[in-house]
C-alpha cells in the first residue's frame, strides 16, 4: 500500500525513480538540514533547507520531488543502488545503471545471467 504523500512538500526518506523515461532505477535520498560544502562535503553553517541526492551525488529537489514520492524505499535499497551505479561507472561503464540519465538501450545492454 502506498502511502499518501503532499506533493507541496517534500517527506525525507528513501525513494527509487527513473531520471529520464525507459531509464533505470536510481535511488534517491531527501532531507531536512544543513547544505553540504561541494567540495568537501563538510556540513556548512547555513540556514536549513531541503536537500536531495540521487546515488550519493547532489541533484536538484525540483528534479526529483514529488515524482520520488511515489516509489519510498528502505535505506539499505537506496545504499545498494547507490553502491551498484558507482560500481558501474568504475566497472562497466557501457551498462545503464552508470549513466542514469541515457534510457536503457533494449539491443545493447548485457543479458542479466
Amino acid at each position: 500500500m502506498i502511502k499518501p504523500y503532499s506533493a507541496a512538500e517534500p517527506t525525507p526518506g528513501h525513494y527509487q525513480i527513473s531520471l529520464v523515461r525507459g531509464g533505470p532505477k536510481v535511488g534517491v535520498r531527501i532531507w531536512h538540514g544543513p547544505p553540504k560544502d561541494p567540495v568537501t562535503g563538510e556540513e556548512l553553517d547555513r540556514s536549513w533547507r531541503w536537500q536531495a541526492e540521487c546515488n550519493g551525488e547532489p541533484i536538484d529537489l525540483d528534479r526529483v520531488w514529488p515524482q520520488a514520492g511515489r516509489e519510498p524505499i528502505e535505506a539499505a535499497e537506496y545504499a545498494y543502488l547507490t553502491e551498484m551505479a558507482r560500481w558501474a561507472q568504475r566497472n562497466a561503464p557501457e551498462s545503464p545503471a552508470a549513466n542514469p540519465r541515457r534510457k536503457i538501450d533494449l539491443i545493447a545492454a548485457p543479458l542479466p545471467f
